[in-house]
């Protein structure tokens, strides 16, 4: 008989299986390091394009080899015209498969790892590029996205104290302001322009859906800021990519197929780097930094595989059984 059980974990089970934001920082320094030293098979991601504004699904497969040892996929969609129908915008589910035999061992709630690894990817990208102790944070869109950034970029930053809030509605930051006020020493300022999030800020982060009226304009931002679009395209206005003295991504490839498909004729930045290749604190350069985090699947699953091993030792989750015989798989087939 084949042992074909699978963990399933809920949402809940993923947070309480969860490390903690320091915990979750470390270990994507580590995917990183594995991917920039060769033991990673991360494709870009594949997707479809429904018949719906905006709307995709993504497949993100990926395996990391030595002493880490992550296999598996996520399976992420968005549908930005859910809002309007009292539904979330995004979806996700990742499955893990043991690396010794290729089997799935779990299916896990996707969209909490999603928030926690992007927001600690975009921290671990912008450590290099820092030039001075950073104190202002501007945060542009205050979803999932946002309080995991500020969760993340708090415990990677400890010098920032003021946070600047902005969003479309006044009720979602002061809620925001009210309730992660709670999480740490941070002054949080709700502000209803964009510009007074961008402006004063040292790092700016924004997690905004697309519009036809991206809210960051060119001249906001300071010489020295590093800048992190969380939703890669949909916050800023093409002149600001000129302004950018440096662009770091996490798969260069995967931005630029972005620009050609949705910014097409619009100049690449005057540099660009691939964040795995980058071995130390970068020399100074002209501009504000640039950080793209284009959501590569080894994060996921090296993070997904921490929280699988922490829900097998506290006993988390259901497991569903598929026994079946040799001689019966192959009756099916």
């Amino acid at each position: 008989m084949s042992d074909a059980r699978i963990r399933l974990l809920s949402l809940d089970d993923v947070r309480a299986a969860s490390p903690s934001p320091s915990q979750v920082l470390q270990h994507i320094r580590q995917a990183y390091a594995h991917d920039g030293n060769g033991h990673v098979d991360v494709p870009l991601k594949i997707g479809i394009r429904p018949d719906r504004p905006d709307s995709f699904l993504d497949a993100m497969p990926a395996w990391v080899g030595a002493d880490c040892r992550a296999l598996g996929m996520k399976w992420v969609s968005y549908y930005p015209d859910n809002r309007g129908q009292g539904k979330a915008d995004s979806s996700g589910l990742i499955v893990l498969n043991h690396p010794e035999h290729g089997h799935p061992v779990c299916i896990m709630e996707g969209m909490l790892v999603t928030f926690m690894r992007t927001a600690a990817c975009a921290a671990v990208m912008a450590k290099p590029f820092i030039r001075k102790p950073p104190r202002r944070l501007g945060l542009v869109g205050c979803g999932g996205l946002g309080r995991w950034a500020l969760r993340m970029f708090g415990m990677a930053f400890p010098t920032l104290d003021t946070v600047y809030v902005s969003s479309l509605s006044s009720a979602s930051r002061e809620r925001f302001c009210h309730e992660m006020s709670r999480e740490g020493d941070w002054t949080l300022i709700p502000v209803a322009e964009p510009s007074q999030a961008v402006q004063p800020a040292d790092i700016v982060i924004s997690s905004v859906p697309p519009s036809s009226a991206p809210p960051i304009a060119p001249g906001w931002l300071g010489q020295d800021s590093i800048f992190v679009p969380l939703d890669l395209l949909n916050s800023w206005q093409p002149e600001v990519l000129s302004e950018a003295g440096l662009l770091v991504a996490d798969a260069p490839a995967f931005f630029a197929k972005l620009l050609q498909a949705h910014r097409p004729g619009l100049a690449p930045p005057r540099r660009m780097l691939r964040f795995q290749d980058v071995s130390a604190a970068e020399p100074h350069h002209a501009g504000p930094t640039m950080i793209a985090v284009c959501g590569i699947a080894s994060t996921d699953v090296v993070l997904g595989w921490e929280i699988y091993r922490r829900a097998c030792e506290a006993g988390l989750g259901e497991l569903f059984d598929m026994k079946a015989s040799d001689a019966d798989m192959i009756r099916a087939a």
